[in-house]
């Protein structure tokens, strides 16, 4: 009899002991999950263009352009562009129809024209299967007749300290985007791409 009630006795505490043990580790786990910080999703600054005070540096500029074609930096969506043709060039247009458009290019292939205007404007059209996938259109120095940013994307872009800006705004309906971009200097280049969406 006084062996049976010693066993009682002992399995008490130890059944209270890993209730207590339970609790503890059940405590810690969601301490754990309360002090885990949430990931932070991360975006991608956005390429700006290089800078060029003379347009002696402009292909080198016009080419840094181009080599980011491809690329869409996050924006802010707009339902319809105002930026819709260049000179009467737009997008998915034969190559034969931008050159009856531009004229004669000064170079020339099935990748690219390179057109010049005069010494203030300029535009390179690129063509993918025979057709124009993107136009980018410069304007060299403070006396260019470049569009305002709201004139091409609708709304104001802000200047930075040294006057370079940049926006790009993607037009998903349309099929293509839009991108804004003046160097710093006092003989800026102001470049309006645009350019269909792969």
């Amino acid at each position: 009899m006084f062996k049976s009630s010693t066993r009682r006795r002992s399995r008490r505490p130890l059944t209270a002991a890993a209730v207590a043990v339970l609790l503890i580790a059940l405590a810690s786990v969601a301490g754990a999950q309360e002090t885990t910080p949430a990931p932070q999703t991360q975006t991608q600054p956005q390429p700006a263009a290089s800078p060029a005070a003379t347009a002696t540096t402009t292909s080198k500029t016009e080419a840094q352009v181009a080599a980011g074609l491809t690329r869409e930096p996050a924006a802010t969506k707009a339902a319809e562009p105002l930026y819709r043709e260049y000179r009467g060039v737009t997008l998915g247009m034969s190559s034969a129809d931008v050159r009856a458009k531009l004229g004669s290019p000064e170079e020339k292939s099935d990748e690219m024209d390179f057109f010049v205007f005069s010494e203030r404007e300029r535009a390179r059209v690129y063509y993918k299967d025979g057709k124009a996938s993107a136009v980018i259109a410069t304007y060299i120095g403070r006396d260019a007749t470049a569009p305002a940013p709201a004139a091409v994307l609708g709304t104001e872009v802000e200047a930075k300290p040294d006057g370079s800006m940049y926006q790009m705004t993607p037009y998903p309906q349309a099929g293509y985007w839009v991108a804004y971009s003046r160097t710093p200097g006092d003989a800026p280049l102001v470049m309006i791409t645009m350019q269909k969406t792969p």
